[in-house]
C-alpha cells in the first residue's frame, strides 16, 4: 500500500512540475475584443441630411468584418476584410442619408437593472456598428442621431 501511495505521489509531482513548466495554456489564445476609436458618435441633423460615420477599428490579430445596422431606417451594411488580408487597423467610413420620415421622438420601453420596465421618450436613433476580429472576438459601438423638428 505504501508503494502505491509513493508511486502516486511521484507521478502527481511529475504532472504538477510538467504543467508548471508549460506556462499558462491560455497565453496563446486571443481573448481581447477589437477596439474602436470614434471621433464623433452623436449627431443632430435635419431630415434628408447626410451623416458621415467614421471609426478606426483595431485588433492585434486583424479585423475580420464590420456591420452597420439600424432596422428602423433599413440600414444594413457589411464589410468583409478578407481580401485586404485582415488588417490590424481599418478606417470604417460611410455616409447615410436620414430618411424624410425619420421620427423626431417616440415612446420606448426601458428596463432597469432591477427588472422594472417603464416608458421613456426617446429622441436619439441608435445605429450599431458590430465588428469582429479574426478569431471572432466581437465588439459593438453606437452612433446616435437626433433628428431636429
Amino acid at each position: 500500500m505504501k508503494k502505491i501511495v509513493s508511486i502516486f505521489g511521484i507521478v502527481s509531482l511529475g504532472i504538477i512540475m510538467f504543467m508548471a513548466s508549460c506556462g499558462d495554456p491560455n497565453d496563446d489564445f486571443d481573448m481581447r475584443s477589437p477596439q474602436a476609436t470614434i471621433p464623433v458618435d452623436t449627431f443632430e441633423v435635419n431630415r434628408g441630411a447626410t451623416v458621415n460615420l467614421e471609426a478606426l477599428l483595431t485588433d492585434e490579430s486583424g479585423v475580420e468584418s464590420c456591420i452597420l445596422n439600424y432596422g428602423n431606417w433599413k440600414i444594413s451594411q457589411e464589410i468583409k476584410l478578407k481580401e485586404m488580408g485582415y488588417p490590424t487597423s481599418y478606417n470604417f467610413s460611410t455616409s447615410i442619408v436620414v430618411p424624410d420620415d425619420a421620427e423626431y421622438s417616440w415612446l420606448e420601453d426601458y428596463q432597469k437593472h432591477d427588472g422594472t420596465i417603464f416608458k421613456i421618450t426617446q429622441t436619439y436613433h441608435k445605429l450599431s456598428l458590430t465588428f469582429y476580429d479574426v478569431v471572432k472576438n466581437k465588439n459593438v459601438v453606437y452612433f446616435y442621431v437626433k433628428v431636429n423638428p
